[in-house]
């Protein structure tokens, strides 16, 4: 996704960072969360650029996410391959890194997946919202 964090220069530490890739569209989005609750959503588009997004998440779906993320078990258990066509998602939390891809997605992390893959997609913005466009280099 991004080379260091996604909030370099916005407010360390980084709480939670998440990464999903569909092949097919050939997109990279992720979300990184900050413990104040900044937030970055971006989305890289397969050579034809890239779009972000830097807001304050909403106060009940930082919350929700803070308790999902406390919940995560330090090991999750291997659920099979998944489709091998479809997005893999990394999942970065607490000097941790989780993997899975879907259709095999462990219930322990489903929840923070589902909500990083919405903030990627635009869900949970709160006050103002910062929007960068990359054109390719």
């Amino acid at each position: 996704m991004t080379s260091g964090p996604v909030h370099k220069g916005l407010e360390p530490p980084e709480l939670v960072e998440g990464d999903g890739a569909s092949p097919e569209a050939a997109v990279l989005s992720s979300a990184g969360v900050v413990g104040s609750g900044t937030t970055r959503s971006d989305k890289r588009y397969g050579g034809a650029g890239r779009h972000y997004y830097d807001f304050r998440m909403r106060p009940a779906l930082f919350r929700r996410l803070r308790a999902d993320l406390e919940r995560l078990p330090a090991r999750v258990p291997d659920v099979g391959t998944g489709d091998r066509q479809g997005a893999t998602y990394l999942l970065r939390y607490d000097g941790r890194t989780y993997a899975a891809r879907s259709g095999a997605v462990p219930a322990a992390l489903r929840h923070v997946v589902a909500t990083l893959d919405s903030i990627a997609d635009g869900a949970g913005r709160g006050g103002d919202v910062h929007e960068v466009t990359q054109a390719p280099s």
